[in-house]
C-alpha cells in the first residue's frame, strides 16, 4: 500500500508513518480485496475529518491502526468463528502485541475494532472509538457526509477509489449474517443494513 498517503497529507490529515502503521498498511495489501483496503483508509480520513468537526483530540497511531485493520475478520485467514468485528479486534491485538506496542495500546485498537459496529458507543468511550465507530458508517451508508469537509470528499474518492465497494461489502456483509445469526451484522441485514449500503450517497 502506498505508505506516503499523498493525498491524505495534502489535506492536512496526520499520516503516521511509524514500523507498525506500515506493517498494517502492507497486511491490509497483502489478505484484503482492494474495495476493503481502500475503504479501511478511506474511514481513517473520515475519522480525522470528523475529529475535526467535532473538537476531538485523537492518537493518530491508535487511530489509523484501528481503521485499517478494522474489518480484517471479513477475511477468510482471519475469520475464526465469531461476529467479525470481534474475531479482527483480536486479530489487531495481536498484531500490535507482535510489533511491541504496550498493553495499553494494544487493547485500544482492540477496543476501537471491536465497538465499531455498535448501534451507539458507550458512554465514557475514546475518541478512537467514537471516531472508528462513525467514520465507518460515514463510508457504508453515507451517516454525517455532511459533516466532512465538501472539499475532502473527492480528493479521498479519487485516492482510494471504491471500487465497487458497495456490491463488495454487502456480499460479505450478507455472508456473515447467514452464517452467524447471532451477531451484530445478522440484526443489521434483518434491519435493512444492505438497502441503506445500496442507497448509500456515492455511486460504487
Amino acid at each position: 500500500m502506498d505508505q506516503g498517503l499523498p493525498a491524505l497529507k495534502a489535506l492536512g490529515m496526520p499520516v503516521p508513518d511509524s514500523a507498525i502503521a506500515r506493517r498494517a498498511g502492507d497486511l491490509i495489501a497483502d489478505v484484503e480485496p482492494g474495495f476493503l483496503v481502500n475503504h479501511s483508509v478511506r474511514a481513517y480520513a473520515w475519522a480525522v475529518e470528523l475529529a475535526w468537526h467535532d473538537a476531538l483530540a485523537f492518537d493518530p497511531e491508535i487511530l489509523y491502526v484501528s481503521a485499517l485493520l478494522h474489518d480484517i475478520g471479513l477475511v477468510p485467514e482471519y475469520d475464526i468463528g465469531g461476529c467479525f468485528e470481534i474475531d479482527g479486534a483480536v486479530a489487531a491485538e495481536r498484531f500490535a502485541r507482535d510489533h511491541e506496542q504496550p498493553p495499553d495500546r494494544a487493547r485500544a485498537i482492540h477496543d476501537a475494532i471491536a465497538m465499531h459496529m455498535l448501534a451507539d458507543v458507550p458512554p465514557g468511550s475514546t475518541s478512537e472509538v467514537v471516531l472508528l465507530n462513525d467514520s465507518t458508517g460515514v463510508d457504508v451508508t453515507g451517516y454525517r457526509i455532511g459533516d466532512v469537509r465538501p472539499t475532502a470528499i473527492p480528493q479521498v474518492l479519487a485516492a482510494y477509489p471504491r471500487l465497487d465497494f458497495k456490491v463488495g461489502f454487502a456480499g460479505m456483509f450478507f455472508d456473515q449474517a447467514t452464517r452467524k445469526p447471532t451477531c451484530r451484522v445478522a440484526e443489521m441485514v434483518a434491519t435493512g443494513k444492505l438497502e441503506a449500503i445500496a442507497e448509500a450517497p456515492f455511486q460504487s
